[in-house]
């Protein structure tokens, strides 16, 4: 009989890896399923002005690609952290085919880690008045957030849609 390999036991016994990804939120750390993880990696941001604001983003080069960056800060309505000219992201796979969004980029503030939660760990999962988020649970004593990715992308395809109008209007 075939033995199950590591990552199918860790499946039925309810294991998600993760990785808990550092920002400068108030107050909540923010967990996504390790499988959405691109790359975390530094990214040189563009000459001229920096946009991260709550309706802004900034186009990086990645890979070869033009991927856009965001704050979760500012998407969030607190202060934009500090950065300089290199920050460090994590880009992710967009997850909505109907978009012409493959991937995007998420401003972080110190290094990733990976973890590995076990279904039922979570305590007081609940859903939050804030569209970010698709629920705010406790887990190992710290208030955790887990995005709303379709809500971010979304978001991220308004404000790219806003730059080519505005683009277009200035040109008229």
């Amino acid at each position: 009989m075939d033995q199950p390999n590591e990552s199918q036991a860790q499946e039925q016994a309810g294991v998600i890896r993760t990785v808990r990804l550092p920002t400068q939120l108030t107050e909540i750390e923010l967990l996504v399923p390790y499988s959405l993880i691109a790359e975390i990696t530094d990214v040189s941001l563009p000459d001229g002005s920096i946009h991260l604001g709550r309706n802004e983003a900034t186009i990086v080069n990645w890979r070869g690609q033009r991927v856009p960056l965001v704050s979760l800060e500012a998407m969030n309505g607190e202060s934009v952290p500090t950065i300089g000219r290199r920050v460090r992201c994590a880009v992710l796979y967009g997850t909505n085919p109907e978009r012409a969004l493959p991937y995007f980029a998420v401003l972080l503030s110190g290094v990733p880690r990976s973890e590995q939660v076990v279904r039922g760990q979570a305590e007081g999962s609940s859903a939050q008045d804030n569209p970010l988020w698709r629920a705010v649970v406790q887990l190992g004593g710290r208030m955790t957030a887990i995005p709303d990715i379709r809500e971010i992308e979304e978001r991220i395809d308004r404000m790219r849609l806003g730059e080519e109008e505005g683009r277009e209007s200035a040109t008229d």
